[in-house]
């Protein structure tokens, strides 16, 4: 991993910018991969760095912008062999050369901003163990709808009021704003009738009033206000747990006789096992490796050819 690709992948986290890392971990000649060989995968299917040559990068791309909208890595094995562990993603190797090689790919993401409306010992909680929890925590809110509102794919974003009453519904107006993943309101049952009713009056649709949890946080019986903020944190948690679990279901793949259309040649080829590229974010596929060379070479040349998607 070159100095470059540091500072490229050093910026893209301080702008809280998702990306993904493939880095080689096993590779048979003639790959040309080696071993430490990484490259940095952006969500556009951008690839900056070396990771071997055209026989493996469209899938490398392919699956690590996978990998970046399920916030897990992979190890990808092409041209393997059976009785691989079953953690392996198998590819097969389009080169006709053959080779072995393993990509393992991380997906990068922004850490998870919990945005916290008070200063309430439980607010002053919740900021206190979310970022031990490791979270981004903000509890100024001015200017959050500006700086929140569009937050980069893959970015998770938490709100919680606990201003106790005061000011609730308008704190939750402006967090509403944001579209969190997840929005709680300290405030007991009958408390919660009157806030969905003022909310409804301010003009939140039924949708937006249904997002927010109040009260907010699992029933443990928590009393004190590291209680209340370890029921709500918990809570978050399961939330994100969740979230992922109903990510983690396989793609479907293509029907076994989805075609497509060389941009190239304008040939009919079956996608599986044809050699592929990637332009702007989309599967392109082709009758042979040397078409898919020159499309590599000139995209622009052939982007306004038929091409790309199942038939």
């Amino acid at each position: 991993m070159n100095s470059d690709l540091i500072d490229l992948a050093a910026r893209l986290t301080g702008e809280r910018r998702p990306y993904a890392l493939a880095t080689v971990v096993r590779s048979e000649r003639p790959s040309s991969g080696r071993p430490g060989n990484t490259a940095l995968i952006t969500p556009d299917g951008v690839m900056h760095g070396w990771i071997g040559g055209s026989c493996t990068r469209s899938e490398v791309i392919r699956h690590a912008r996978e990998a970046l909208d399920r916030g897990e890595p992979m190890l990808l094995a092409f041209g393997s062999t059976p009785g691989r562990p079953d953690d392996l993603v198998h590819v097969p190797m389009s080169c006709s050369s053959g080779g072995r090689v393993e990509v393992h790919i991380n997906p990068v993401l922004p850490a998870p901003v919990l945005l916290v409306a008070g200063s309430s010992p439980v607010a002053l909680a919740v900021v206190r163990m979310g970022r031990a929890m490791g979270y981004t925590t903000v509890d100024d809110l001015a200017g959050a709808a500006e700086r929140y509102a569009k937050r980069p794919g893959g970015a998770k974003l938490f709100g919680v009021v606990a201003t106790m009453g005061r000011s609730d519904e308008s704190a939750l107006v402006d967090l509403v704003a944001v579209r969190p993943d997840y929005l709680g309101v300290i405030a007991s049952p009958t408390r919660m009738e009157e806030v969905r009713r003022v909310l409804a009056d301010q003009g939140l649709s039924e949708e937006e009033i249904a997002c927010v949890r109040g009260p907010a946080g699992l029933d443990i019986g928590a009393e004190s206000p590291e209680e209340i903020a370890v029921s709500i944190l918990a809570e978050i948690v399961e939330l994100a747990a969740r979230s992922r679990d109903a990510g983690s279901a396989e793609p479907a793949a293509p029907p076994s006789d989805a075609r497509a259309t060389d941009p190239v040649c304008g040939m009919t080829v079956s996608i599986a096992g044809a050699p592929a590229s990637v332009y702007e974010g989309e599967p392109v596929y082709f009758c042979c490796e040397g078409c898919r060379d020159r499309f590599d070479a000139t995209p622009e040349v052939y982007a306004t050819s038929p091409a790309g998607g199942a038939a």
